[in-house]
């Protein structure tokens, strides 16, 4: 996963550089230890729909709640642009989008997990 993230961002292909997206680092001591991105839903073209990209912890600070600050974040901004975030979580991740709030959607392929929004402002 982070690999696809430094090939896509260097080639161009996603640099979270569009209306309402970004790429968030989380650091310890000057040192990256995890990531999370916010794109534009790129298969929900007709509304207003954000989508949760490389969200990444190391290993080592994982159940900490680092991993719940990262998506908080991107939650909260997303809220300003966005009416609903969704993701593809791997199943093990599961439970921590669905205790942030996330409603797993069991019959979708593209998406696994939505949070509705409630105060999209744009």
């Amino acid at each position: 996963m982070l690999r696809r993230l430094d090939d896509n961002w260097r080639n161009g292909t996603n640099c979270f550089d569009l209306p309402g997206e970004k790429l968030l680092g989380l650091f310890s001591c000057h040192q990256l230890i995890g990531v999370g991105g916010l794109n534009q839903d790129p298969f929900m073209t007709n509304c207003r729909a954000g989508r949760v990209r490389h969200l990444y912890l190391g290993q080592c600070y994982r159940g900490m709640g680092l991993g719940t600050l990262l998506l908080q974040q991107i939650i909260q901004d997303a809220v300003i642009h966005f009416a609903l975030i969704n993701t593809h979580a791997p199943h093990a991740a599961y439970s921590f989008y669905e205790r942030l709030g996330f409603q797993c959607l069991a019959d979708q392929d593209i998406s696994t997990h939505r949070l509705q929004l409630i105060a999209a402002t744009k």
